[in-house]
């Protein structure tokens, strides 16, 4: 398989992620441009279920949420979990973006999902990195992964044109793609990320991207590894989003490196960076054993309302979303709780 020399520079890149709180509540009526953050006008409904892949004899495990009411087709949005993480994971982030009109896809991945930690929480403060590090040493956890995404978007193709409640809901032309760190990592490959070997496989049904916790090219290589990435891409990250499961990296080092996508993707980029943000800030930390930061909540409703720009700019093609992100609506949003950069071209 094509994928298989490119694994060894990706699997030390990876993070751990865990669920998050439950759905926001969705009562706005209508959105103003300055209230991206706001719940907005759809009650939130759920599906679960799993797919199967006899092809590759796996079982994938979904959870879609979509709004209560909405005249489709409506955008789509998909999400990947980090490492040891779940299709439970991100729900505020989920919830809110189905509340303003979108579909949004949780897929699990098996191999470098929850059933990690085989039934026991793991501690927050001190985690067992050889777990993660089991995880993926088979590179097969991580091609499985990748793969996992194209697959979705076939069955998710299937799902819209057959009889059931996401009949004639989904817009399979208007699709996004997101995730944390290993969902990232996901996301980075779905955008075309190339690789040491020259290798890449970009998605093209995508079109733009949302990666919470990037990560660098781990080679130095970052402008052969982003520079084709011509697509949007928005970089959510903070200034102590640090973890790691490396032993030879320190957290200035982390850090830096999450910040690099945004630095050379050759299309319209965005960063949004987090004062004070650590890294299960994005996917819950309270759900898995954790105690709550100060901060959690306020830099929540700065990812909310990021994200939610961000997909009415691309996804809806909304001129007034774009310049909101670009000139200094969300910088004034954001105040002092979170730096905000653009480059490149904004169509």
């Amino acid at each position: 398989m094509r994928l298989v020399p490119m694994i060894a520079a990706l699997v030390a890149s990876l993070a751990m992620a865990g669920p998050a709180p439950a759905a926001d509540s969705a009562s706005t009526a209508s959105l103003a441009i300055s209230d991206y953050g706001a719940p907005g006008a759809y009650g939130v409904a759920v599906l679960e279920g799993e797919w199967r892949d006899a092809r590759r004899n796996r079982t994938v495990p979904w959870l879609i949420r979509y709004p209560r009411g909405v005249a489709g087709p409506v955008p789509v949005v998909v999400f990947s979990h980090g490492l040891g993480g779940s299709r439970r994971g991100a729900a505020y982030y989920a919830n809110h973006l189905a509340s303003h009109g979108y579909v949004v896809v949780m897929v699990q991945h098996p191999g470098s999902d929850v059933t990690i930690w085989q039934n026991i929480r793991p501690d927050l403060g001190n985690v067992d990195r050889a777990t993660l590090n089991r995880a993926t040493a088979d590179p097969m956890v991580t091609i499985n992964r990748f793969l996992d995404i194209p697959f979705a978007l076939d069955q998710l193709a299937a799902m819209t044109a057959a009889p059931g409640p996401l009949k004639g809901l989904l817009d399979m032309s208007r699709i996004g793609m997101s995730g944390h760190s290993f969902g990232a990592v996901t996301t980075q490959a779905m955008a075309g990320q190339v690789y040491p070997n020259g290798r890449s496989m970009p998605e093209p049904r995508f079109t733009a991207f949302l990666a919470m916790s990037p990560s660098d090219s781990r080679d130095g290589g970052d402008e052969r590894a982003f520079g084709g990435i011509t697509r949007p891409f928005l970089s959510l990250t903070g200034t102590d989003d640090s973890f790691t499961i490396r032993t030879d990296e320190n957290a200035a080092e982390v850090v830096a490196g999450r910040q690099k996508p945004f630095a050379f993707v050759g299309g319209p980029s965005m960063l949004v960076l987090l004062t004070d943000g650590d890294h299960m800030v994005f996917s819950g930390r309270q759900e898995v054993g954790g105690a709550p930061r100060p901060n959690d909540d306020r830099h929540r409703q700065i990812i909310k309302a990021a994200s939610l720009a961000w997909w009415d700019a691309w996804l809806k093609d909304d001129p007034k979303a774009r310049a909101w992100l670009r000139d200094g609506g969300m910088a004034g949003f954001s105040g002092a709780d979170a730096v905000v950069k653009w480059r490149g071209p904004d169509h």
